[in-house]
C-alpha cells in the first residue's frame, strides 16, 4: 500500500515514543547516568525472556472481550516493548484507538497488524473501514477489493465498497458490487437498501421503489428502507404515500431530525401548512436534544446541564424524563438550586401541589431566590393558601395582577369574616398595584 511507510512510521512515534533529541540527550551523559541507563537496559531484557506473549495476549482478548480497554491497552503495549506483540494485539489496539476517536492512528495499528498478517480479509475491510472516516475513499476502495481478493465470499467488503463507488458517482459499478452481495446473501438487507440508493441516483424510481420495499418485507422495523422509499415516492410525485413512510420512520426512530424535515417537505407539497411547521418544530426539537446530548457528553459532571436538558423535556411535557434529568443534577450538586426549582415546576404542571411546594422550599433552604419564593406563592395561590401566598410574594418583592388577585381574593375572605379593616387594606392594596383590577375579574 502506498502509505505503508509513513504508517509504519506513525506506529513507531506512537507506541515506542521516539525523541529527536536523543542523541544530544546521550552526548551530555555523566558516566554515572550512563552506567544506569546500562543497568536498567538489562533489566529490560531481562523482563523480555520472562514475558509469557502467549499468556498477555490471552489476558489482553478477555480484557478487550469485557470492553476493558483501560487493562488491554497497556498491555499491548508492553508486548511491543518487548517485540512480541503478534498480529492480533495490534489489530485490537486498533480497534481501541478508533473507539477512543484516535482514527489516523488506529490506522496505522492496523496496517501494523496487516504487515504480520497480509491474508487476513475481515483486517483489510476493518482497514477500509477506518480509511472512510478520514475521508480516503480510493484507499477505503483498495483495502475493501483486497479483503474480496482474499475471500470472494467476503459479502460486507462488497456491500462497502459498492458504497464507495457511490461516493464517487460510480452508480452503475456500485450496482454490481451489491448484486454480488446479494448473490451471496440473498437476504442481506444493507445491499438491497444501498443497491435501491443507487438506482435512484440513477433516476430508476420503480427498480429503487422495488429494493426498498423488499428491505421492509425482510425487517419490518428497517428504518432506512422506509425513509428511502419515502424519498423516492416524493421524487415520483407521490407526497401522501411518501408521509406514510415518513410517518413509520419517526415512529421506529423519533430522534432523527431528517424524518421530520422530509415529512415536512411532502405536507408542503400537499400545502399543510399546520402540519408541516409542527413538523420543523418537532425537527428543532430533536436537533436541540442532540445538541443536549453532546454537551453533557463533554462535561457529564455539569449539573446545569442537565437541567437544561429537563428544560428541553419539559417544552414537550415529559414530565418524567425532565425529573430523572433533575435527579441527575442533584446527584452531582444536592443543593443545585436550580434543579429544585424546575422539579417544582414539573410538579405543579402536573397539578403535583405538595410535591411542588416541598422542592420550592428545598431551594430557598439552598439560597433565597426570587423565583422560588415567587412561584412558591403560585402554588400556594392554587389550592387556596393566600395567606402563604401573600408573604412568599411580599418576601420576593413581586408587583403583578397575580399579587393583586391574592389580596383581592383576601379581602374577599376578610369581607366574609366580617373584617372590614382587613378587607379595606387588602383592596386598597390590590387596586394600587392593578387599578383595573375589578375590571379585569368582573370579564
Amino acid at each position: 500500500m502506498r502509505n505503508s511507510i509513513s504508517m509504519g512510521l506513525l506506529v513507531c512515534l506512537l507506541l515506542t515514543g521516539c525523541s529527536g533529541n536523543e542523541q544530544s540527550q546521550s552526548e551530555t551523559s555523566t558516566k554515572k547516568e550512563t552506567e544506569v541507563a546500562a543497568k536498567e537496559s538489562g533489566k529490560a531484557a531481562d523482563q523480555k525472556e520472562t514475558i509469557d506473549s502467549k499468556k498477555m495476549m490471552a489476558q489482553i482478548q478477555t480484557a478487550f472481550k469485557k470492553g476493558n480497554h483501560k487493562k488491554a491497552f497497556p498491555l499491548i503495549n508492553k508486548l511491543h516493548a518487548a517485540k512480541l506483540c503478534p498480529a492480533e494485539g495490534y489489530a485490537i489496539q486498533a480497534q481501541i484507538l478508533d473507539n477512543s476517536g484516535f482514527t489516523p492512528q488506529a490506522i496505522a495499528s492496523m496496517t501494523l497488524a496487516l504487515t504480520k498478517d497480509k491474508d487476513r480479509a475481515d483486517w483489510h475491510n476493518m482497514l477500509g473501514l477506518l480509511l472512510i472516516k478520514i475521508k480516503n475513499i480510493d484507499l477505503a476502495q483498495q483495502a475493501f477489493t483486497k479483503a474480496i481478493e482474499i475471500d470472494s465470499k467476503y459479502v460486507k467488503a462488497f456491500n462497502n465498497r459498492g458504497l464507495m463507488h457511490i461516493a464517487k458517482k460510480e452508480f452503475g459499478t456500485a450496482i454490481n458490487d451489491f448484486n454480488e452481495a446479494i448473490q451471496i446473501s440473498p437476504d442481506y438487507i444493507d445491499a438491497f437498501n444501498n443497491r435501491g440508493y443507487a438506482y435512484l441516483e440513477q433516476g430508476k424510481y420503480a427498480k429503487a421503489i422495488n429494493d426498498f420495499s423488499h428491505c421492509v418485507k425482510l425487517d419490518s422495523n428497517y428504518i432506512k428502507g422506509y425513509n428511502n422509499r419515502g424519498f423516492t415516492l416524493m421524487k415520483m410525485g407521490n407526497a401522501e404515500e411518501a408521509i406514510e413512510d415518513f410517518t413509520k420512520a419517526i415512529e421506529l426512530s423519533p430522534l432523527v431530525a431528517k424524518h421530520f424535515l422530509h415529512r415536512r417537505d411532502a405536507y408542503l407539497v400537499l400545502d399543510n401548512q399546520k402540519a408541516a411547521e409542527q413538523d420543523l418544530k418537532d425537527a428543532r426539537w430533536v436537533q436541540g436534544l442532540l445538541m443536549a446530548n453532546h454537551k453533557i457528553s463533554r462535561d457529564p459532571k455539569n449539573p446545569a446541564l442537565y437541567v437544561e436538558r429537563a428544560k428541553h423535556f419539559l417544552i414537550v411535557k415529559q414530565y418524567d424524563n425532565a425529573l430523572s434529568e433533575v435527579s441527575l443534577a442533584l446527584k452531582h450538586d444536592e443543593k443545585f438550586v436550580a434543579a429544585f426549582n424546575l422539579r417544582a415546576k414539573v410538579h405543579f404542571e402536573r397539578k403535583e401541589y405538595l410535591p411542588a411546594i416541598e422542592s420550592y422550599t428545598k431551594s430557598l433552604k439552598c439560597n433565597e431566590n426570587f423565583e422560588a419564593r415567587s412561584r412558591r406563592g403560585d402554588v400556594h395561590m392554587a389550592i387556596g393558601n393566600i395567606d402563604e401566598a401573600i408573604a412568599d410574594y411580599q418576601i420576593a418583592e413581586r408587583i403583578d395582577q397575580q399579587v393583586a388577585n391574592a389580596f383581592w381574593k383576601r379581602a374577599e375572605i376578610n369581607k366574609e369574616k366580617g373584617d372590614k379593616d382587613g378587607e379595606k387594606t387588602d383592596r386598597e392594596t390590590a387596586l394600587k398595584i392593578d387599578p383595573g383590577i375589578k375590571e379585569r375579574l368582573l370579564k
